[in-house]
Protein backbone atom coordinates (compact mmCIF):
# COMPACT_ATOMS: atom_id res chain seq x y z
CA UNK A 1 0.00 0.00 0.00
CA UNK A 2 1.45 3.59 -0.93
CA UNK A 3 1.20 6.05 2.06
CA UNK A 4 0.72 9.77 1.29
CA UNK A 5 1.44 13.15 3.91
CA UNK A 6 -1.44 15.59 3.79
CA UNK A 7 -1.28 19.03 4.66
CA UNK A 8 -3.21 20.52 7.17
CA UNK A 9 -5.67 21.89 4.68
CA UNK A 10 -6.00 19.01 2.30
CA UNK A 11 -6.35 16.85 6.11
CA UNK A 12 -9.99 18.94 6.54
CA UNK A 13 -10.92 18.83 2.76
CA UNK A 14 -10.85 14.90 3.09
CA UNK A 15 -12.31 14.51 6.64
CA UNK A 16 -14.80 16.75 6.67
CA UNK A 17 -14.92 18.42 3.00
CA UNK A 18 -14.39 21.85 4.55
CA UNK A 19 -12.22 24.38 2.67
CA UNK A 20 -13.27 27.33 5.45
CA UNK A 21 -9.91 28.04 6.92
CA UNK A 22 -9.12 28.61 3.92
CA UNK A 23 -10.53 32.09 3.96
CA UNK A 24 -8.20 33.29 6.86
CA UNK A 25 -5.20 33.22 4.77
CA UNK A 26 -6.38 33.83 1.00
CA UNK A 27 -7.86 36.43 -0.81
CA UNK A 28 -11.50 34.86 -2.31
CA UNK A 29 -10.34 34.53 -6.17
CA UNK A 30 -6.78 32.45 -4.20
CA UNK A 31 -9.30 30.30 -2.67
CA UNK A 32 -11.14 29.56 -5.09
CA UNK A 33 -8.27 28.51 -6.76
CA UNK A 34 -6.79 26.64 -3.74
CA UNK A 35 -10.19 24.71 -3.41
CA UNK A 36 -9.22 23.66 -7.29
CA UNK A 37 -6.00 22.71 -6.93
CA UNK A 38 -6.74 20.29 -3.59
CA UNK A 39 -9.60 18.78 -5.07
CA UNK A 40 -7.79 17.75 -8.25
CA UNK A 41 -4.43 16.46 -6.36
CA UNK A 42 -7.09 14.50 -3.81
CA UNK A 43 -8.78 13.17 -6.89
CA UNK A 44 -5.40 11.55 -7.99
CA UNK A 45 -5.47 10.22 -4.33
CA UNK A 46 -8.54 8.43 -4.46
CA UNK A 47 -9.28 5.98 -2.43
CA UNK A 48 -7.58 7.45 0.78
CA UNK A 49 -7.73 5.87 4.41
CA UNK A 50 -6.32 7.98 7.40
CA UNK A 51 -3.47 5.94 8.37
CA UNK A 52 -2.58 8.16 12.14
CA UNK A 53 -3.22 8.17 15.19
CA UNK A 54 -4.21 11.65 16.85
CA UNK A 55 -3.75 10.15 20.30
CA UNK A 56 -0.38 8.77 19.67
CA UNK A 57 0.98 10.77 17.37
CA UNK A 58 1.59 7.99 14.95
CA UNK A 59 1.63 8.90 11.31
CA UNK A 60 1.45 12.40 12.57
CA UNK A 61 4.56 14.65 11.34
CA UNK A 62 4.56 18.12 13.60
CA UNK A 63 7.15 19.47 11.71
CA UNK A 64 7.66 18.83 8.00
CA UNK A 65 9.43 20.24 5.52
CA UNK A 66 8.32 17.85 2.39
CA UNK A 67 5.19 19.46 0.14
CA UNK A 68 1.86 18.18 0.49
CA UNK A 69 1.19 15.22 -1.31
CA UNK A 70 -1.78 16.51 -2.53
CA UNK A 71 -2.11 20.20 -3.01
CA UNK A 72 1.90 20.70 -3.25
CA UNK A 73 2.02 23.10 -1.24
CA UNK A 74 5.22 23.44 0.19
CA UNK A 75 4.80 25.33 3.13
CA UNK A 76 6.64 23.81 6.27
CA UNK A 77 4.09 22.51 8.56
CA UNK A 78 2.34 19.95 9.95
CA UNK A 79 1.37 16.67 7.85
CA UNK A 80 -0.50 13.45 8.32
CA UNK A 81 -0.21 9.92 6.64
CA UNK A 82 -2.81 8.66 4.65
CA UNK A 83 -2.93 5.03 3.07
CA UNK A 84 -4.27 4.57 -0.45
CA UNK A 85 -6.32 1.59 -0.27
Amino acid sequence: MESYWLCDDCLMATAYDDYSSLSLYYSEAEVEARINMMQAGLRDLLPLSADFDSHTGIGIDAFSTQPCAACHCSLHGQRHRFTRL
